[in-house]
């Protein structure tokens, strides 16, 4: 007979079929890294949109910090501005989008790497708690308020871990984090809107 009528031999058959094998175990591997480098781009994007939209957030409310302070007429007022290292308290109004008002923010690393604000709603000469605090972002490994601006003698400040006048605003506040992942946070430093440095004012 020749080879023609013959056929294809069992080794050659093996021979095919592993070569098959190989190849659908080299495609099979290129579409799940495919689909890895796929889910991390992802992933990547959307903590890089998170750490945009927290350092948003915050450029836009302690950008917009006014100098007040609640308590009755003739009563002991709560400080208009609290900073240290860790944590910062302040007077701000909410954003439109998020329904608006005036509220006292309390923004601090919480336990878990969350940063978070807490807010108290100005009503009247009141303030009324939130429910709970609101996580602005996760994975943080360390947060650094620092601060600047005039004294009550009129002298301007370097940057401070402190803020030591609490009956007025600074002029700037500078954050500095550091986050688990690739994605990190760029040094913001915010300049308050308002150059209200004077004594507070109650409501």
């Amino acid at each position: 007979m020749t080879r023609r009528m013959q056929g294809f031999t069992l080794l050659e058959v093996l021979v095919v079929i592993s070569l098959l094998g190989v190849l659908l175990t080299l495609i099979g591997a290129a579409i799940t890294g495919a689909n890895r480098a796929m889910a991390k781009a992802e992933r990547y994007s959307t903590r890089l949109d998170e750490v945009r939209s927290t350092q948003n957030f915050l450029h836009r409310v302690v950008g917009q910090a006014l100098p007040l302070a609640a308590g009755a007429p003739g009563a002991e007022q709560s400080p208009i501005f609290t900073g240290d290292a860790q944590s910062m308290t302040f007077y701000a109004p909410l954003p439109a989008t998020l329904g608006g008002g005036l509220y006292r923010y309390s923004l601090a690393l919480a336990a878990g790497h969350r940063l978070q604000v807490s807010l108290e709603r100005l009503q009247g000469q009141a303030l009324l708690p939130m429910d709970e605090p609101q996580v602005l972002l996760h994975q943080v490994q360390s947060v650094q308020f620092s601060y600047r601006g005039v004294s009550p003698k009129g002298e301007a400040s370097g940057w401070l871990d402190q803020w030591p006048w609490p009956g007025r605003l600074p002029l700037g506040v500078r954050i500095n984090a550091q986050l688990s992942g690739p994605v990190p946070w760029p040094m913001q430093s915010i300049a308050v809107r308002l150059d209200l440095s004077g004594e507070a004012h109650a409501l």
